[in-house]
């Protein structure tokens, strides 16, 4: 007898290969369910339209004047965004023979009706547009298919082993395949599987609950029906943090292994499989094997092409140092007219100048690469869209885990049709597991409801079959979930019956146990320092008094401290009051130093985003006094000779530099002055002066005193009503300068020691390096 069996997924495919591996004799012909259904359906002189060209017709078919009613942008790069969701809606549709004027019998509101005709046209033309091309979508093949009939009966009997839902459409397709040759199914049921139950029962089928059942789909006959007796007897583990899962499921698998369960035997769940990427940068032994196979998306050459996308898409700082830091030079890039419109072998020219090609070919992408320019060789897009449409072809493409590790890491769906001696399922939390489905674009539950559609309950349901088959299966089974950020279990772990959950401290030294993971950190010695060699500013020798260790990140190791992003006040304020005395030396009132000011700030932030104008407004407010203090000194005769003056000179035989902020002068003195918005308190400090770091006046009065006369020194307090104050013990702090540059000449060789005020340690970029602060 030839028989073909049909398996749900290709790894249930695998492992029903390898059972028949020993055995002798002619064995039955086995089959994929999709591969099944597209070898079943004969599609007439017409070929499937690519995933991604679909999205490009569908596009050219909204093209009249009542698709505006649906509020989609048409823009192709959102369009893509929102095309899925149609494309989802016209298929379940198609797959589940609703019709149009069935939705719009249900009324939920007043434009549904308007909506639903929109959608309807737009439909009609797409399929029109796709015939003139001579191909047909997926949504199409339930009204323009034939029976592949010598297909069929090559075979005296079809097994197929269903785990999951069949659409209307493919129950219907079943069943005339069943009028050609003997048609048996093998079927699980539970109490999650009523949806199906109720379909097979409108056939004339009745399946009992809680049975593994064989039937005869054309003689609408039993053949067997066996009671499931298999319990959960899962143990439920909760952790604190999401990665601390990783932890606890390693050292579960390897208790399941200490146990006796074979590593091939042994199963890692992740309902969410963007969780894999935290299992592969802790799997330091390789004993996890990614059925899934890595993301080519993750890799150097798409995320550099993902740089220059986001780059094109918001020419701001921040994605230009990600360009940067992916060795993108932007002065080519921006010599590119990326708005011009070019055929698809310029762009990928362009590509290939840039080095955002691989070097090595990888036999997937070339794959994709040909099939790319086949299908769009007559288009002509701007290097922005085709750059989004290889991005979206690249997001296909999966490299396969070939490091050969035993236990197999897999998505909940690909585990229909095989079981596993010992399961190991993560992220059991509300909302992931069952995963909450999409919001429906067109459909509410009660418009489904009405119209026979799958329901969010229904979806859902299906999922917690395929965990109920699974952890009925296991020998031994684990399941883990997470508590922070406001986690909450999965209420399916109560309709497992699994109440009792075990709080667990995670073994997180798991994670970090290999030895070559770890360097123990000891205090770099630094020799040979010759202090006569450098030029110092005040924020160097600040530096190197306070903290040994910053000191020789900063300045000898040359680690470049992270650009903030945000806007640095203090920065922004010396720069507004040097542009402020740019083209006047003084102000007669305030009126015309305050039009000034105000017209200075919004030329240098000009952004009108609610950060900057309350920020602006707050300045305004705050440098009031400021202004007031400024004309009272410019009556009495001062006058600004100086803004961000830069000196340098030997102070001791040590060369310095800095930048002075102002200088002012009168008929008789000079008046150096420094602005702060912050404490001055340290500055100015005249006890204990032998700790006293921050000796920045003291070296702008070594620098300055060749080149003025009765040189004072001030800060003006920004904040403070402007109010000027001269620098405090002037004379001691000098003598402190002088002993601390007699100090640094005599050091050649020092220990660069972490400070011993952790207070400075907050706000310090060198603090995680350090192994320093509240979040470590």
């Amino acid at each position: 007898m030839n028989i073909l069996q049909v398996y749900p997924t290709s790894r249930a495919l695998r492992t029903v290969i390898q059972q028949h591996g020993n055995q002798e004799g002619f064995l039955p012909t086995l089959m994929c369910m999709d591969e099944f259904e597209n070898r079943t359906v004969l599609l007439d002189d017409a070929t499937m339209v690519d995933p991604l060209q679909r999205t490009i017709l569908l596009k050219k078919s909204t093209e009249f004047e009542s698709f505006k009613k649906l509020k989609i942008d048409r823009d192709l790069v959102r369009f893509f965004t929102k095309s899925d969701a149609l494309f989802k809606f016209f298929e379940e549709l198609s797959f589940e023979q609703v019709a149009l004027e069935v939705l719009a019998k249900a009324d939920p509101y007043a434009e549904f009706g308007d909506h639903l005709r929109v959608l309807g046209e737009l439909k009609l033309r797409y399929e029109e547009i796709l015939a003139s091309k001579g191909m047909i979508d997926r949504m199409f093949i339930p009204k323009n298919y034939r029976l592949n009939e010598g297909f069929l009966k090559s075979y005296d009997r079809i097994e197929i082993y269903l785990e999951g839902y069949l659409s209307h459409f493919e129950l219907t397709l079943l069943q005339q395949v069943a009028n050609h040759t003997q048609v048996v199914l093998s079927y699980y049921t539970s109490r999650f599987t009523k949806k199906m139950q109720e379909r097979f029962e409108s056939c004339g089928i009745v399946l009992k609950e809680d049975c593994h059942i064989t039937f005869d789909l054309g003689a609408k006959n039993i053949l067997k029906s066996t009671p499931i007796k298999e319990e959960i007897n899962t143990l439920v583990y909760c952790v604190e943090e999401r990665d601390e899962q990783v932890a606890l499921a390693l050292m579960k698998i390897e208790e399941m292994v200490g146990e006796g369960v074979d590593p091939s035997e042994i199963v890692l769940v992740l309902p969410d499989e963007s969780f894999k990427e935290h299992f592969m940068l802790f799997d330091h032994l390789n004993n996890l094997n990614f059925a899934m196979g890595y993301d080519y998306c993750h890799g150097r050459i798409a995320r550099s092409l993902e740089a220059l996308y986001n780059y094109w898409e918001k020419h701001d700082k921040k994605s230009q140092k990600l360009l940067e830091r992916y060795g993108l030079g932007i002065e080519k890039i921006d010599t590119i007219a990326w708005v011009e419109h070019i055929g698809v072998q310029d762009f990928f020219t362009f590509l290939e100048l840039l080095g955002l090609e691989e070097k090595r070919k990888n036999e997937d992408v070339e794959s994709v690469k040909y099939h790319f320019e086949t299908l769009f060789n007559q288009e002509m897009f701007t290097y922005k869209v085709w750059l989004y449409l290889w991005l979206q072809a690249l997001s296909k493409v999966t490299l396969d885990d070939v490091r050969g590790g035993k236990v197999t890491v897999m998505g909940a769906l690909e585990t229909r049709g095989v079981s596993f001696r010992g399961v190991v399922v993560v992220d059991f939390n509300d909302g992931v597991v069952p995963a909450t489905p999409r919001k429906d674009m067109f459909l509410n539950s009660t418009v489904r409801a009405f119209s026979g559609l799958p329901t969010r309950q229904d979806r859902e349901a299906l999922q917690k079959q395929i965990y109920n088959r699974l952890l009925q299966q296991a020998e031994c089974s684990v399941i883990i979930y997470a508590t922070s950020e406001n986690r909450l279990p999965s209420k399916f772990l109560y309709e497992l019956g699994l109440s009792e959950v075990v709080q667990t401290k995670a073994p997180v030294h798991l994670l970090y146990s290999p030895s070559s993971q770890l360097v123990s950190k000891v205090d770099p010695i630094v020799k040979n320092f010759d202090a006569t060699t450098q030029t110092w500013s005040a924020s160097r020798l600040k530096t190197f008094l306070e903290c040994k260790r910053k000191y020789y990140y900063r300045y000898l190791v040359n680690i470049k401290p992270k650009e903030d992003e945000e806007l640095n006040e203090g920065t922004f304020l010396h720069r507004l009051l040097e542009e402020l005395y740019q083209e006047h030396d003084y102000y007669v009132s305030e009126a015309e130093m305050t039009q000034m000011l105000h017209a200075k700030m919004e030329q240098l932030l000009p952004n009108t985003d609610s950060k900057s104008c309350y920020q602006k407004a707050l300045w305004r407010e705050r440098l009031k006094g400021f202004v007031q203090h400024e004309i009272a000194h410019f009556s009495a005769n001062w006058r600004v000779i100086s803004r961000e003056m830069e000196v340098h000179g030997k102070i001791g035989g040590l060369k310095f530099k800095g930048r002075i902020d102002r200088i002012d002068q009168n008929t008789t003195d000079t008046l150096v002055l420094d602005y702060k918005s912050g404490n001055i308190k340290e500055a100015q400090k005249t006890k204990n002066l032998e700790t006293l770091n921050d000796l920045q006046m003291s070296i702008y009065y070594q620098l300055l005193q060749g080149k003025y006369q009765n040189i004072r020194l001030a800060f003006v307090k920004l904040f403070e009503g402007g109010e000027v104050e001269e620098i405090t013990a002037l004379e001691e702090k000098n003598e402190r300068l002088a002993e601390v540059i007699i100090e640094l000449k005599q050091t050649k060789n020092f220990v660069a020691e972490k400070c011993e005020d952790l207070q400075k340690c907050k706000w310090c970029e060198f603090t995680l390096l350090c192994g320093r602060g509240e979040y470590l």
